[in-house]
């Protein structure tokens, strides 16, 4: 059958922060835009997975399209809902329907499409996303099915292969490295000096973690307060001494010829600390932190080449893993597909119909074998009556899966009728 999962999003990969922050969806944007999208018949089932890294809109084409292309019709909606133009957002982001969609949500979850290959975190505001979704009323048979079959397929990778086991972007190792000295890094403070790509990158990435304490310091006031929309404090950069004995862990990305966070810089810092570690992340070239910094007692410097090295050794062992990750989600897309095709009209109707048949002829059988009186000729005239209420019973049931007009609707009856009537439901 031909499909009409539908997939409209934006990512870290080819779409620029500063408009994936104009398409993100706070929790009072997610429900008014899935009611919109379902009240306008774009989408018949829809869910929104906006997180720092992306805003991606999953749906079943409604029935209000018309001859419409569903993909264009929820770009124009998302356009016209945030209010940026159409043309700015279409060429930096990806349209996919049917296996495809499917694919790339499984993906997702399993982290494959992570800016740190195998994160943990996107399985669980995948999982937000779909609850609510569903407590909204946004979701029905298909999209109900898709989101449980992605939210196994994230476990199953995660449990029966290595690949979220040590994460292999920069910011990731970075991260990691904080977590051994820090353990617990949600409540440590996180002083972030510049407000560039490299530093938004590392800024998603402490929420994502949970951190709530962050501080940007850059030498554009104005880009500061930008990067801090989403939480964190900007300061202005003439603060940055006064802030650094403050901070447990400090990322510096800034475009500078000579280190501008010295030694003497860093010593009285430690010295305030009163022995307490301060975790020095340097991701400028050239570097931004003066190297004798390492030197210091309780100071940790670690450099890009540092973490380039760890990052590169991780994403080797890494890489071996891919493989029967992507085995397993071959498996799982199988399956969804094996059920979703089990949805469509003709075998569902076949399959009501055989099933209808098989119980008039078993009943048949064992009731006129019972009545040996009745000649030949009153047993056919019974069996063609018992034939015409078999049809006259199925009438209204298959009409009403045939005529419904909303491809998701559709889906939906064709759903109930074969687990009502136990129509050899599979993909379970």
């Amino acid at each position: 059958m031909e499909s009409p999962l539908v997939l409209v999003g934006w990512d870290y990969r080819q779409t620029p922060v500063e408009l994936r922050e104009q398409l993100a969806f706070s929790a009072e944007k997610l429900r008014a835009a899935m009611s919109a999208l379902k009240q306008e018949g774009i989408l018949s089932e829809c869910v929104i997975l906006s997180t720092c890294n992306r805003s991606e809109v999953y749906g079943v084409a409604g029935g209000g399209l018309g001859d419409r292309d569903p993909i264009l019709a929820v770009l124009e909606f998302v356009a016209r809902f945030h209010g940026v133009p159409q043309g700015e957002i279409e060429p930096v982001g990806y349209r996919f329907s049917g296996t495809d969609a499917v694919r790339h949500l499984l993906r997702v979850t399993s982290g494959l499409e992570s800016l740190a290959l195998g994160e943990d975190q996107i399985i669980g505001q995948v999982r937000e996303a779909f609850r609510v979704a569903s407590s909204a009323g946004a979701t029905r048979a298909v999209l109900h099915r898709l989101f449980q079959k992605a939210l196994e397929t994230g476990k199953r990778v995660r449990s029966e292969t290595g690949l979220s086991s040590r994460p292999i972007s920069i910011p990731g190792v970075a991260i990691e490295l904080a977590q051994k000295i820090f353990e617990d890094l949600a409540p440590r403070k996180f002083l972030i000096l510049g407000a560039g790509e490299t530093s938004s990158i590392f800024y998603d990435l402490l929420l994502a973690k949970g951190a709530r304490n962050i501080e940007v310091a850059n030498r554009t006031f104005a880009k500061a307060e930008a990067l801090c929309r989403r939480g964190g404090k900007a300061i202005p950069w003439e603060d940055l001494p006064a802030r650094l004995p403050q901070a447990d862990v400090v990322i510096s990305a800034i475009s500078v010829s000579t280190p501008f966070l010295s030694l003497d810089m860093a010593r009285k810092a430690m010295t305030q600390r009163r022995g307490e570690p301060l975790f020095f992340l340097d991701l400028g070239i050239p570097r931004n932190v003066e190297p004798k910094v390492s030197d210091l007692e309780n100071a940790f410097l670690y450099a890009v080449d540092d973490l380039q090295e760890i990052a590169e050794r991780n994403r080797q062992e890494r890489q071996a893993e891919i493989e029967p990750a992507m085995a397993i989600l071959d498996e799982e897309i199988d399956k969804f597909f094996t059920w979703f095709e089990s949805l469509a009209v003709v075998p569902t109707i076949t399959s009501l119909r055989q099933k209808f048949e098989t119980i008039r002829e078993t009943e048949f059988d064992q009731r006129l074998s019972q009545l040996t009186q009745i000649s030949e000729s009153d047993r056919e005239k019974i069996r063609l009556m018992a034939q015409s209420m078999v049809r006259s019973l199925l009438r209204t049931p298959i009409d009403a899966i045939k005529e419904e007009p909303d491809p998701g609707r559709r889906l939906d009856r064709a759903e109930v009728a074969r687990h009502l009537f136990d129509l050899d439901v599979r993909g379970e």
